[in-house]
C-alpha cells in the first residue's frame, strides 16, 4: 500500500503560498488580555496532573515529538496556573526530537524509523521531498527517530499521558514493562517495569488533575474500518486491539480511576467528554476529494452502458452478497465497498473511505500526476475491502458509543460528593460547534497532519476550554490564551 496520498481536490491552497508556517495574522490587542488578577479560586494548583492519551501526550502529525509535546493542553494549563501557584514545575516525558517517532514504526520492509508527517509538493522529477500524487500530500518525514526512554527525572513528572491508552490500560501493571509488549510510549517514561498508569500518577500526589480518556476507546475501531469487536463484552483480558470499549467497563474504569484520584481530601480535578471521532477529517477528507467538482469529480464514475451490464453480470456470479450492486450506464456508480452484510454501492453522505486508502488503487480518475493510466479497479472491478470503510452502521455504533461514554462521563461530574470537586470540560461540544473551516487540516484549520489530532492552535482551543471549565466550578479566574499565539500546520517549501 502506497503511502497516505490526497488529490488536488483535498487542499487547493494556490500558487503564492510560501514555505512558512499558516499563523492568522494577530490583532490589534490581546482579547485574552486578563481584567482581573488571576486567582486560584477553591482549587490548588501547586501540583497539577494530567492523565489522558494521545491528545494530552501532544501527539500531532502522526507522531510523538518535542514541539507537539511542548503545546499539548496541559503544558498550556499550566503554564496559566504557573500564574497563581507560584511558578511551579510541570514536567512532561519530552522525546527531544523535531521529527519525532512516527505511529506505525518503519517504513515498511526496513528498519528505517519514520517521523511525522508533513506536507510535500508534488513533482515527477527527482526531488525525494516530494511526491508523484496531485496536490499536497502528508507523508512521514524519513528517517524520524525511534522512540527513546526518556532521560529526565520520572519521579518528578506531571504528564502521564500516552498514545493509545484506553480507559481500562491505566490499572494494568507492567503496561509499559518493554516496547514490544503494552504501550512503548509509556514504556518511555514508566517508573518500573511492572508500574501502571495510575500508580505512577498517584504518586506524584496531585492537588488538582485533569482526566481525559475515552478517545483511544473507539479510535482504533474506527479508523480500522470496524475491524475490531464493537461489543466484546466486559472482561478487558479478551479484548483485542481494535475492539470498542464496553460502556459498562468504561464506566467502571472511569469511576474506579476518579475515585482513587480524589483521595486526597483537598483534590479537585477536570474530567472531558469526549468529541466524534468520525467528524474527524481523517473520515471526510477523501469522500470530499473525490465527490467534490460536479461533472469533473472522480466519483461518482461513468460507465457505458456496456460496461455497466458487464459488471453486473460479473458481480451476478457472487449470488446473493453481491445482490445491492447495480451499475447503471452514466456518472451515477459509486464504489463497491465490502459490508458486513455483504457487498453494495458507498453512499458518500454516510459511509466514509478512511484517510489510509490508497488512491491509486481506486478506479477514479487521474491519480497520479507522473502516470495517468496508473488504476487498480477498486471500488468497480474489486470491491473496497472493509478495513478502508467506515460505513453508515459502524459509524452510528461508534457516535453511540461515544455518547454512552459522555453520559457516563457527565454523571461522573455531577455525582454525589464530586459535584463540588470535580469540573466538566466539554470537549464534544467543543468539537460539534467547529465548522469545516476549522476542522480541517487545511489553512485555517485545527486538526494536524494525520486528520486526527489537534495541531498547536487546535491544543490551545482545547486548553481554553477546561480554562473556562475549571473557573466556572471554582470560581477561579484563569485567563485563556490567544489562539493565535499557537501554529496551525505548516506549509510545504517551493
Amino acid at each position: 500500500m502506497k503511502i497516505i496520498k490526497l488529490l488536488s481536490l483535498l487542499l487547493f491552497l494556490g500558487s503564492t503560498l510560501l514555505s512558512c508556517t499558516y499563523t492568522p495574522p494577530e490583532p490589534a490587542e490581546d482579547p485574552t488580555n486578563p481584567r482581573t488578577a488571576p486567582t486560584s479560586g477553591s482549587a490548588d494548583f501547586s501540583k497539577y496532573v494530567a492523565v489522558g492519551n494521545s491528545i494530552t501526550a501532544g501527539f500531532m502529525d502522526n507522531a510523538l515529538y518535542e514541539e507537539g509535546q511542548l503545546n499539548a493542553y496541559p503544558v498550556i494549563l499550566a503554564n496559566r496556573m504557573k500564574m497563581v501557584n507560584g511558578d511551579a514545575a510541570f514536567n512532561t516525558p519530552v522525546l527531544a526530537s523535531p521529527t519525532g517517532a512516527g505511529f506505525g514504526g518503519f517504513v515498511p520492509g526496513t528498519a528505517t524509523p519514520v517521523g511525522r508527517f508533513r506536507f510535500i509538493l508534488p513533482t515527477c522529477g527527482p526531488n525525494p521531498s516530494a511526491t508523484n500524487t496531485l496536490g499536497l500530500t502528508p507523508a512521514p518525514i524519513v528517517p524520524g527517530d525511534n522512540l527513546a526512554p526518556y532521560a529526565g527525572d520520572k519521579a518528578a513528572l506531571n504528564n502521564f499521558s500516552a498514545p493509545g491508552t484506553k480507559s481500562f490500560h491505566v490499572f494494568v501493571n507492567g503496561y509499559g514493562a518493554n516496547p514490544q509488549q503494552g504501550n512503548p510510549f509509556y514504556w518511555r517514561f514508566a517508573s518500573a517495569p511492572a508500574a501502571s498508569f495510575l500508580g505512577d500518577a498517584l504518586a506524584a500526589q496531585p492537588t488538582f488533575f485533569s482526566y481525559w480518556l475515552g478517545y483511544s476507546d473507539v479510535l482504533f475501531y474506527a479508523i480500522t474500518g470496524g475491524s475490531g469487536n464493537a461489543n466484546p463484552g466486559t472482561n478487558p483480558a479478551t479484548y483485542a486491539a481494535n475492539d470498542m470499549t464496553d460502556p459498562a467497563l468504561f464506566e467502571s474504569a472511569m469511576n474506579t480511576a476518579l475515585g482513587a484520584l480524589l483521595g486526597g481530601a483537598n483534590t479537585k480535578g477536570v474530567v472531558a467528554t469526549v468529541p466524534d471521532v468520525t467528524r474527524a477529517p481523517f473520515f471526510r477528507l477523501i469522500n470530499e476529494a473525490l465527490t467534490t467538482g460536479g461533472a469533473r469529480s472522480a466519483i461518482p464514475f461513468a460507465l457505458s452502458e456496456g460496461q455497466a451490464a458487464a459488471l453486473n453480470a460479473g458481480y451476478a456470479q457472487l449470488g446473493p452478497a453481491a445482490a445491492a450492486v447495480n451499475f447503471k450506464a452514466g456518472k451515477v456508480n459509486f464504489p463497491v465497498i465490502v459490508t458486513a452484510t455483504g457487498l453494495r454501492h458507498m453512499d458518500p453522505g454516510k459511509d466514509f473511505l478512511v484517510l489510509t486508502t490508497p488512491q491509486d488503487s481506486l478506479l477514479a480518475g487521474t491519480i497520479s500526476a507522473c502516470n495517468p493510466g496508473q488504476r487498480a479497479g477498486w471500488g468497480i472491478t474489486k470491491p473496497i475491502e472493509s478495513r478502508y470503510v467506515l460505513d453508515e452502521t459502524e459509524k452510528n455504533m461508534v457516535r453511540a458509543r461515544i455518547e454512552a461514554y459522555n453520559t457516563e462521563i457527565r454523571a461522573a461530574a455531577n455525582t454525589g460528593g464530586r459535584a463540588d470537586r470535580l469540573a466538566l470540560a466539554d470537549i464534544h461540544q467543543l468539537f460539534e460547534g467547529l465548522d469545516n473551516s476549522r476542522n480541517t487540516i487545511a489553512p485555517g484549520g485545527i486538526i494536524s497532519v494525520d486528520g486526527l489530532h489537534p495541531n498547536p492552535m487546535g491544543q490551545a482551543m482545547i486548553a481554553n476550554e477546561f480554562i473556562r471549565a475549571i473557573n466556572a466550578e471554582f470560581g477561579s479566574t484563569l485567563p485563556p490564551v490567544n489562539l493565535r499565539n499557537y501554529r496551525q500546520n505548516i506549509l510545504p517549501e517551493n
